[in-house]
């Protein structure tokens, strides 16, 4: 080390030597950025870059070496062959060249090692051949070690150089030309530090360049090399710039991506988009240099390597151990002018609960979130062969809500919605084992009693439901309560499949609501008998009311003081075609449980109206109403229409309500009462005396007339009791200067009480039994008042 500053401070110019490094700085600053420009480009363009590199890195450790010989001093003059020198030139060239095309052409970084390490023997090689070009005489003589150290320092120096310095960093860049520049100055001074011009003399030679050539050469190089330098760094600033605004157009075009996406050479992440980083749980961090299976699943990383283009669904692994389902797409892209893999992530999250969602509700009620009625009949399919198989025992709850109707009509259906999530709850918290609830539709209910053994404990299991459900009501103790019906079928007791069993359910359901609700009942097989008849009315009424089967008759109402006909009552028949004539207490009350009451009241109405505008003496018609039409909300408007349609004077028009159909809303029933007397149509009470009588009722709206319901009329001349309750009815009337009419009058002696006790008008068989109006044609033509009692007429005793 000795004689190596030794060397450069006796024997060299100083001045000389800032220059020879001066000039090897900006040749190796050169070389770098050229090489990093050229590992960026492509083909011949590649081969180009890498060539200029080549010619810049030579030249410059040429012109750097004879610069430095140019400010040695041996001690005598000398001069520099021209062949050797030249040659000097070439191997620099040549050497340095190959070790920047291996570092160039390849994408490992153990290839930027050996290359450097091989400019390094190039700058040795020149050096040597150049000292070989020094023309003296005698023989220099080496120091071994400093050459070997000379050797060595170029080529590890020149090593680091490449590896550190080809780098998109600026800072990386003149860092590794520094360590560029070191490896040739290093190695310069150590090799003349290495040799001894002890024997040596001067001597000429015709073949000779002397220092003014040689400075001039040198000259012309370095000016070359400060060209190449700046040229270097031109472009440097230019790729960085385009390559600045590319990455910031680019990043804002992969962050604006709801995919995430994946850009990677070979396996290995060089960049991702924002979207990626929220996926993986690693937002603003740097992915870049991590293995792409870090992220996804080994299978689907194999998978999108081998089936390029190809949706691939695979799994992701989020940041806290998350398994994220994604689907995956790779395609082979041109990113920063070499081929890389770009590979889209989708987030399918999102996608498999909807998919989760649809499946749910393909087989599940939406709003009760119980089975819906085709994954229940495939549960009772299945059930029902299991307990084949095992020889068991299989019950069938059947459970309808009693008056679900009247809650959604008194509380709204956002209630009624309630009360059925509120239903499903608690029969679903009742099950118990492998037991299995649905909701077939509607208010309808079904539960599956596996292995119930015997027929009493399905009936028990019922009986608790019920059960349950008045707890609830306890409870809660406000809003809409709890209330259903429950039929029973048993397999194999009752039927032996799916349909059958539920077939028969039903039929004991409809029973259980037929007598009394709020109960539960066994199927037996009379049943199915008297449902299906009951069933096939309901069709045939359905029926009757577009087929002209239905007809009205008419019974007169007479005033006891005068004996005159007041008005009519307009009573409906059906005539069956197959069945004959069906009693009014037959196929009223399937209409009023089927909702076809409004259509067939409707209709009644109608038709009664048209007959009565009709007649030319100005007589009432008094119409039933139900509980159904009262509360409908158009019934005061269908009134309003049709006495405009039809002509007939509202004070013409009597309806006959019970006081049933006020309690079910007092509040509606007694708006559209008032709204109806506002028309100056008449409201009768009908049947007073029976169901819900309430003298708060009378108070509450002012009724027209009463009528006294047939069962207290019939007995009333020979029954105290009967008797004592017409007269508080009539004494009632008086008081409250209400009329009274008494229906069901078949007996003289049940005439002459009521013209005793001061009755104001009657109807019933003893003045005559329903008939068509053309009976009465000279009463409507008033032509004749009154009408001949029928005394032949025998008591039926049935209500007209």
């Amino acid at each position: 080390m000795s004689e190596v500053l030794s060397t450069l401070y006796h024997q060299h110019d100083i001045r000389l030597v800032i220059l020879a490094a001066f000039i090897c700085a900006l040749s190796s600053f050169a070389g770098v950025s050229i090489l990093t420009h050229a590992r960026r480009a492509v083909s011949v363009v590649r081969a180009v870059w890498l060539a200029i590199a080549a010619v810049s890195v030579g030249f410059g450790i040429w012109a750097t070496h004879f610069i430095a010989m140019l400010s040695f001093d041996v001690g005598f003059p000398a001069g520099y062959d021209v062949g050797l020198t030249l040659a000097s030139l070439l191997i620099a060239i040549a050497v340095c060249g190959a070790g920047l095309v291996v570092a160039g052409m390849s994408r490992r970084r153990s290839d930027l090692i050996l290359g450097g390490a091989i400019v390094g023997l190039g700058i040795s090689a020149m050096h040597y051949t150049g000292m070989r070009a020094l023309e003296i005489g005698g023989e220099i003589s080496w120091d071994s070690s400093l050459v070997a150290g000379s050797v060595i320092s170029g080529m590890v120096l020149g090593a680091a150089a490449l590896r550190i310095g080809v780098s998109r960093s600026p800072r990386a860049r003149v860092f590794g030309a520094g360590l560029l520049t070191l490896a040739i100055c290093s190695m310069h001074f150590t090799a003349m530090g290495a040799a001894g011009f002890a024997n040596c003399y001067a001597i000429a030679t015709s073949g000779e360049i002397g220092p003014g050539v040689l400075s001039l050469i040198v000259g012309v190089v370095s000016i070359l090399i400060l060209l190449a330098a700046l040229g270097s760094l031109y472009l440097d600033l230019r790729d960085r710039r385009r390559a600045a605004a590319e990455e910031s157009r680019m990043r804002g075009l992969a962050d604006a991506a709801v995919e995430g996406l994946v850009v990677c050479s070979d396996r290995t992440v060089v960049t991702v988009n924002a979207a990626f980083q929220r996926l993986a749980g690693r937002k603003g961090k740097d992915l870049s240099g991590r293995a792409i299976d870090e992220f996804l699943a080994p299978t689907g990383c194999l998978a999108i390597f081998e089936n390029a283009n190809e949706l691939i669904e695979t799994e992701l692994t989020a940041l806290d151990g998350e398994r994220i389902p994604v689907e995956v797409v790779m395609r082979e892209v041109d990113f920063g002018g070499s081929l890389h893999r770009a590979i889209a992530v989708r987030d399918l999250r999102a996608r498999k609960r909807a998919e989760h969602h649809i499946r749910f509700l393909a087989h599940h009620d939406a709003m009760t979130g119980l089975a819906n009625r085709a994954s229940f009949n495939t549960r009772l399919d299945d059930e029902i062969a299991r307990a084949r198989l095992a020889g068991q025992t299989l019950a069938v709850l059947c459970l309808d809500l009693d008056r679900f109707k009247e809650v959604n009509d008194l509380f709204g259906h956002a209630a009624g919605d309630a009360l059925l999530q509120r239903v499903a709850g608690l029969i679903e918290g009742g099950l118990k084992g492998s037991q299995f609830a649905g909701r077939l539709g509607g208010d309808e209910f079904a539960v599956i009693l596996p292995d119930v053994g015997s027929i009493d404990n399905a009936s028990a299991l019922a009986q608790d439901m019920l059960g349950m459900f008045a707890r609830a009501n306890r409870e809660k103790g406000d809003g809409a309560v709890i209330s259903a019906s429950v039929g029973i079928a048993v397999y194999p007791e009752h039927a032996e499949d799916a349909d059958q069993l539920m077939t028969y359910a039903d039929t004991a359901l409809y029973c259980a609501k037929a007598e009394g609700r709020g109960t539960h009942r066994l199927f037996e097989s009379q049943m199915g008998v008297q449902v299906r008849d009951r069933r096939l009315l309901e069709h045939d009424l359905r029926g009757a009311l577009v087929s002209q089967q239905l007809s009205l008759v008419y019974q007169p109402q007479v005033d006891l003081e005068s004996g005159e006909v007041s008005g009519f009552e307009a009573l409906v028949r059906w005539i069956h075609p197959e069945r004959g004539a069906v009693p009014p207490s037959t196929f009223i009350p399937i209409a009023e449980e089927t909702g076809l009451i409004l259509q067939l009241g409707e209709w009644v109405m109608r038709t009664a109206c048209i007959q009565a505008a009709s007649w030319t003496a100005p007589l009432m018609i008094a119409v039933n109403v139900s509980a159904v039409q009262l509360h409908a909300p158009n019934f005061v408007a269908f009134i309003e229409r049709l006495l405009a349609e039809t002509g007939l004077a509202p004070e013409r028009l009597e309806i006959e309500i019970t006081e049933t159909a006020m309690i079910r809303n007092m509040n509606r029933a007694l708006a559209n009462l008032r709204q109806i007397k506002a028309l100056g149509v008449k409201v009768a009470m009908d049947d007073f005396g029976t169901g819900y009588s309430s003298l708060s009722n009378l108070r509450a709206f002012p009724f027209d007339r009463i009528k006294v319901d047939q069962s207290f009329i019939r007995s009333v001349h020979d029954n105290d009791q009967s008797a004592a309750i017409v007269r508080a009815v009539l004494g009632l009337g008086k008081g409250l200067n209400l009329p009274i009419l008494a229906e069901g009058v078949e007996r003289l002696e049940e005439l002459d009480f009521l013209r005793g006790e001061i009755c104001d008008a009657a109807q019933g068989y003893w003045f005559s039994r329903p008939e068509d109006i053309s009976a009465f044609e000279d009463v409507v033509r008033g032509s004749r008042k009154t009408i001949a009692p029928d005394q032949t007429v025998v008591p039926l005793r049935l209500r007209a």
